[in-house]
């Protein structure tokens, strides 16, 4: 079975993608893995209720570390973050300044991932983060959802992002593109279908078992 921080994070990328934001989610969990906290992007949706949205820095990440009291950074360490993609400076830094010191992402973003900031600079490395990714089946149904979720958004940066993960998955990119276009989707996002059957139809269609890992 797929693991419980894992599948929140995918849960939460498909409810921003229902939403029309960009299909990203991230959780915390403690040592054992059990998911504490839980966030996704709502960039594009309205200002409303306790978490960020509606403003640029509205990402997943950054909606799971604002949960956080300051009294509790301290003992961030002992955690890991998870999100389904690999996050951006600005939450790689953010994650730095609460006290995580791990995170783990499920793809790899080519276009504005942050990994290899953990050694960029003295103060950077003097916090030991450890980033580790991708996470393969995730990477795929997480791929396959931002290659439609940026083609719908039709952003003149569209095209530098998606070629970015074909990189990583041309495949999964592939089969993003032909349900941009067929607008299934947007149909089962509409329908209400869970997250799990999303992944399980994406991993048939592409041959990459386990889909009964859901």
């Amino acid at each position: 079975m797929i693991a419980a921080p894992w599948l929140a994070c995918l849960e939460e990328a498909w409810a921003a993608y229902r939403a029309g934001s960009l299909p990203i989610g991230a959780a915390y969990a403690d040592a054992s893995g059990a998911v504490l906290l839980r966030g996704r992007n709502r960039i594009d949706e309205p200002r409303q209720g306790p978490q960020l949205s509606g403003s640029r820095i509205a990402h997943a990440e950054m909606n799971v570390l604002a949960q956080v009291p300051p009294a509790s950074h301290e003992d961030m360490a002992a955690g890991v973050l998870y999100t389904s993609l690999e996050p951006c400076p600005m939450c790689f830094g953010a994650a730095l300044m609460c006290g995580v010191r791990e995170i783990r992402y499920g793809a790899r973003d080519g276009w504005a991932g942050a990994a290899n900031l953990t050694r960029a600079t003295p103060y950077l490395a003097s916090k030991a983060m450890q980033v580790v990714g991708p996470e393969p089946m995730v990477q795929t149904v997480s791929l396959v959802l931002q290659t439609d979720a940026w083609l719908r958004r039709a952003s003149p940066r569209s095209a530098d992002v998606v070629a970015a993960f074909a990189a990583e998955d041309a495949a999964a990119v592939a089969l993003g593109r032909a349900l941009y276009a067929s607008g299934r989707l947007k149909d089962a996002a509409l329908c209400g279908v869970p997250v799990a059957d999303i992944a399980a139809d994406v991993l048939r269609a592409l041959g990459r078992p386990p889909a009964e890992a859901f």
